[in-house]
């Protein structure tokens, strides 16, 4: 029998390459973002999604719960039964449970969107009340910004985050990022609901001293419990803004908020270049008619009041009309007491025949009674004749009178007709046409301001508070 060749050794397999290390993060770099929700730094979402997140079982009712700021949740409120559960230890606790219907949120949970330039989700909401008031405030988060706040009250919205170094703002006038900003109104809020996760121990019937200071459009709001003082930074936002940022349907504000900007001055202020343009041009147009009118005065006789019957029409001139499509004035002046006088006028072109009739009328009354000596009316009267073109015309005039009682008058009226002259009246009422509509304005926006400031006393707070503990908050 032959040996069987010997087996040849097996070659030592060659060594595993040790898994490459994950480099130290450098000092100051941002911490890799939480699982369920992929945000860039800038604010704008890299490729892809998540295929679920991260969730935890409501030992409430066993449904699933999404944690959508993992490792910075501090309590979550199951969307189902509205339970407040503790999400920061192994095991997970059940703090408060409730039996409500789900609320039907303005921003649903998980509702993402870029608003002043951050790209934000919806993780929780809570309601507050105060004093009668009640307001919502919707939990944003982002793992390289933080958590931010969005507030909707009476349909106002403010955007904000916690003040970090508050040391400075005290005082009724807090100064902040170079303003000072002015008290408003104050009271005690109170949790009312909470759905979503926070990160703080949140719970329903949590009170807290709230005070607002304002300096447009921004709002310091003042928080204090038994614990703690904390302070936020808020911005009005205008609704269409919240829409356009998450693609949903919100409602107009029912009132002004304190922070609100006066949308009435607003539009008064882009008016105002226009408006002065307009007073210019009214006043130069005046100075120029005033500067080349001839304003010529031509006697023209006394009237004497009929004594007697078919002697009150009497007949005046001739005058020469020398500027075509004139304005011309008739001054009639007599010494009343107790009484008026009527003319009727007829200027007619002794070339044309051409009628223009107008009338003149005054009256003047005076006397004395308990409250002393009184007067009323003048003792002249001015008619304007428009366009009246150049030529030779007379003047036809009648007129009646009466004295208080009835009795006739027979009195002597002078009567002087300037030509060509320039009119204030109808810079005046050019005038008031221009400052019609900004007078509007204005009027409105003190009304505005009004309904801002009005209140029987010191009022609840119309913003959300945001808590100073934020670890999340980076800038």
């Amino acid at each position: 029998m032959s040996a069987t060749p010997p087996k040849p050794p097996t070659p030592p397999a060659p060594p595993t390459p040790p898994a490459p290390s994950t480099p130290p993060r450098p000092p100051g770099a941002p911490a890799a973002p939480a699982a369920g929700i992929p945000l860039a730094p800038g604010g704008g979402a890299p490729p892809g999604r998540p295929a679920g997140l991260r969730s935890v079982a409501c030992p409430g009712c066993g449904a699933p719960i999404p944690l959508r700021a993992l490792g910075q949740s501090v309590v979550v409120s199951c969307p189902t039964c509205q339970s407040v559960i503790d999400v920061t230890r192994p095991e997970i606790r059940l703090i408060q449970k409730f039996q409500k219907e789900a609320r039907r949120l303005v921003l649903p949970l998980g509702t993402r969107g870029t608003l002043r330039g951050q790209q934000l989700e919806v993780i929780g909401a809570m309601g507050r009340v105060a004093g009668g008031y009640a307001w919502e405030e919707y939990l944003l988060f982002n793992p390289y910004l933080g958590f931010r706040w969005l507030v909707c009250d009476q349909g106002n919205w403010n955007f904000g985050r916690a003040v970090k170094d508050s040391a400075h703002l005290e005082g009724h006038t807090p100064f902040y990022e170079g303003r000072s900003y002015r008290w408003a109104q104050g009271g005690r809020a109170t949790v009312a609901w909470v759905i979503g996760e926070f990160h703080w121990r949140v719970m329903v019937g949590e009170e807290a001293d709230t005070a607002d200071y304002v300096a447009v459009p921004f709002l310091l709001s003042r928080e204090q419990t038994d614990a703690e003082i904390t302070w936020t930074h808020l911005a009005y936002l205008e609704p269409e803004e919240v829409a356009a940022a998450f693609q949903v349907r919100v409602g107009r504000p029912t009132e002004a908020a304190v922070n609100q900007p006066n949308p009435h001055r607003a539009a008064l202020g882009a008016l105002r270049g226009s408006i002065w343009i307009a007073i210019g041009c009214a006043v130069l147009i005046q100075f120029a008619t005033m500067l080349f009118a001839r304003n010529q005065a031509l006697p023209v006789g006394n009237y004497e009041l009929a004594r007697e019957p078919g002697t009150e029409e009497q007949v005046f001139g001739p005058f020469t009309l020398r500027s075509g499509h004139s304005l011309n004035r008739l001054i009639a002046r007599a010494d009343l007491q107790n009484s008026w006088i009527d003319l009727q006028c007829a200027l007619v072109n002794d070339t044309t025949g051409e009628v223009y009739r107008f009338s003149n009328a005054f009256e003047y009354y005076s006397g004395l009674d308990s409250d002393g000596s009184w007067s009323e009316g003048e003792r002249s009267g001015e008619s304007l004749l428009v366009g009246v073109p150049s030529g030779t015309y007379h003047l036809v005039v009648s007129g009646s009178g009466g004295r208080e009682g009835g009795q006739p008058l027979h009195e002597t009226v002078s009567l002087v007709l300037r030509h060509d002259v320039a009119s204030w009246r109808n810079f005046w009422i050019a005038l008031a046409m221009i400052l019609a509509y900004p007078g509007w304005l204005f009027l409105r926006a003190m009304q505005f301001e009004q309904q801002r400031w009005d209140s029987d006393g010191p009022a609840p707070s119309l913003t959300a508070r945001v808590r100073a503990r934020d670890p999340g908050n980076r800038p």
